[in-house]
């Protein structure tokens, strides 16, 4: 007496190549992209004026009660 094989619980692997080299190649490309854009163009003239860093905070709370005061002390 002979028994059929039992069958396996586990998919086989999927094998999608042409998606997978889609991938690969975009993410070349990107990878290109960013090197490329990393810096600006030399033809570029580029403003050397720096953005300051630190900003103050807003006071949380204040002892302003009307909406003129308020906006009288943030500005300062």
């Amino acid at each position: 007496m002979m028994t059929a094989p039992v069958p396996s619980k586990r998919k086989p692997p999927k094998i999608d190549t042409e998606r997978a080299e889609a991938i690969l190649a975009c993410a070349g490309h990107l990878k290109d992209l960013r090197q490329a854009h990393a810096a600006p163009p030399a033809d570029v003239r580029v403003c050397m004026t720096r953005i300051p860093q630190f900003l103050p905070p807003v006071p949380v709370s204040s002892y302003c009660t009307s909406p003129a005061q308020l906006c009288a002390e943030l500005a300062e």
